[in-house]
């Protein structure tokens, strides 16, 4: 079995100082030979990794870090005659000339010292700890930190002859050296001493636990358990050695933490790799989440550019449908008006022939009395005041049909619906004279304000005028009265033409408003469907219905008042 052993003081050491060790072995395990093999610490940790050794016998800081790199384990931990207990054992003596003016741990703030390795647990992790708690970081506030390597006593020889101002060795080599006669005392001494009760040596730090013996992975578990009984049942050597139970290394590792060296090396270093290691849970559950948003992001921006630009194209759409849409509609009441215009062309006709045969007729008397001789004043006056006021009529007759007539765009606006509802049945009573229409708005008070086209109110109510003149003269009933009602209701007018016409069957009622449909042999099947849309667009419905006594039709269309225009 291989021992693997951290020759501190050198190769030639490990067999003088460990041989008990050995011999106690193989003398209670037999059948087995036991080997001491040397290393310094890169060796050692190198032979573990490889598995070339079975056990190892090292520094309380090297074991710790082999118990989290190689799953080392600890079956004893060495009992030393210069220690409290195998808890309280080594430490860090930090060794001066004693005519040195340093005293305290600060003093040694651009001074040069000495150590074995980074890697040496007494030789200057423990040191390095303290040199930190005092303010003194040995990697940036000396002038000079030296690594010697084993074996360690020539850190001690360096300071003496003045190589270095300090040194930094394991408690309790320097009272060793000196009862082995290796240096003088009071050649050199221990730097701020920490007075600890019972402890035989002077250390400038805390104390650990000592050194244990450690079996690894592959060591068998049998031959682990019987070397673990057997060195707790070696007897004490000539010096005061012993074996006891493992310690608790626990103040070793939060060393280590501190330190950020051996297994926490990492944290040194905050490399990816580092991070990784330490919080590999959390950056996977990180990574998971970004590539989760990143995908969620990714597809939100997707789906919001094509729905923005759907909906880009939609609202085109329906911009340029409703362009369209509103220039037909521009286009049929139009074409709606034209026919109305030639459904009442020869009314027009009758009624701008009266104004035109009055003139004609002032006119010869006028011409006839001057032929005649008799000028006097008073008729010729009056025939001429006649002339004019005839022709204004015509004039006015020709202005009107010239405006309804025009094609332009529909423009609301507020006016007056008694004065609007007035012109048209003016208009249609002066087209149609057969026609007699009653006109009722006596129960509104003032005016009777709306938005609206008032050419496009006209033209809806000379719409229903005529179709209401048509239906009575089909039933025979041409001179009965056409009432025109306007009402005021809670939010809206409504105005009602009733006539005492031929009516509609109930099939008819049913398809009143669509495109194209008419009851007239005549009728093109426009009036009431344009009406309904235009009555509609501007905020209010149109309908019909049969009179009480069955005896014509009722057709009412509502508009909302101006003051209520944005709450309907």
């Amino acid at each position: 079995m291989r021992i693997g052993v951290l020759a501190y003081k050198g190769a030639e050491a490990v067999q003088d100082d460990w041989s008990y060790v050995r011999n106690w072995l193989e003398a209670s395990i037999p059948g087995h030979r036991f080997v001491l093999l040397d290393f310094d610490q890169a060796g050692l940790t190198r032979a573990v990794h490889e598995r070339t050794i079975d056990f190892v016998i090292t520094g309380s800081g090297h074991y710790v870090a082999l118990e989290h790199s190689d799953g080392a384990s600890r079956i004893a931990t060495i009992e030393s005659p210069w220690a409290l207990s195998p808890r309280q054992s080594i430490g860090s003596a930090i060794v001066v000339r004693d005519d040195a003016h340093l005293h305290t741990l600060t003093d040694l703030a651009g001074k040069h010292v000495l150590a074995v390795g980074p890697d040496a647990f007494g030789g200057y992790q423990i040191a390095a700890r303290e040199l930190l708690e005092a303010g003194v970081d040995p990697e940036h506030n000396l002038a000079s930190l030296q690594f010697t390597a084993f074996p360690i006593q020539k850190i001690v020889y360096a300071v003496r002859a003045g190589r270095a101002d300090a040194g930094i060795i394991p408690t309790c080599l320097l009272e060793q050296m000196i009862r082995s006669g290796e240096i003088g005392a009071g050649e050199l001494r221990v730097l701020a001493p920490i007075a600890t009760k019972g402890f035989q040596c002077q250390t400038s730090s805390r104390l650990y636990p000592d050194w244990p013996i450690a079996a690894l992975p592959h060591t068998p578990a049998e031959l682990s358990k019987q070397v673990a009984i057997a060195l707790l049942r070696m007897p004490r050597t000539a010096e005061g050695y012993s074996w006891a139970v493992p310690a608790d290394y626990q103040v070793v590792d939060e060393l280590s933490r501190e330190l950020k060296i051996g297994p926490y090396a990492y944290f040194r270093q905050w490399t990816f790799e580092g991070l990784l290691r330490l919080y590999w849970g959390w950056l996977l559950l990180i990574l998971a989440l970004l590539v989760v948003w990143a995908v969620h992001t990714v597809r939100v921006e997707y789906l919001v550019s094509q729905r923005t630009r759907a909906l880009r194209d939609a609202q085109e759409e329906q911009r340029r449908m409703a362009e369209e849409a509103g220039l037909r509609q521009t286009m049929l009441d139009h074409a709606a008006r034209l026919a109305i215009l030639g459904e009442m062309a020869s009314a027009i006709a009758h009624e701008l022939n009266q104004p035109l045969a009055a003139i004609r007729n002032f006119a010869r008397g006028i011409a006839r009395r001057i032929t005649a001789g008799r000028l006097e004043q008073g008729p010729l006056l009056e025939g001429t005041s006649e002339i004019v006021t005839q022709s204004e009529r015509a004039a006015s007759i020709i202005r009107n049909i010239r405006a309804f007539a025009q094609k332009r765009v529909s423009e609301q606006k507020s006016v007056d619906l008694i004065a609007v509802l007035g012109e048209a049945i003016a208009l249609f009573a002066g087209t149609h004279p057969e026609a007699h229409v009653i006109w009722r708005s006596t129960a509104i008070q003032g005016s009777a304000k709306v938005m609206a086209d008032p050419l496009q109110i006209q033209q809806v109510m000379l719409n229903l005028l005529k179709n209401a003149l048509d239906a009575q003269q089909t039933a025979g009933h041409a001179q009965e009265p056409i009432e025109v009602q306007l009402r005021a209701e809670a939010c809206a007018y409504l105005i009602t033409v009733r006539d005492s016409g031929c009516g509609l069957k109930p099939e008819q009622f049913a398809r009143l408003f669509e495109p194209f449909y008419t009851t007239k042999p005549e009728g093109l099947g426009l009036g009431l469907s344009l009406s309904k849309g235009i009555i509609e667009s501007l905020g209010g419905t149109l309908s019909a219905v049969a009179n009480a006594d069955n005896a014509g039709l009722a057709v009412w269309f509502s508009l909302p008042r101006e003051e209520s225009q944005g709450e309907i």
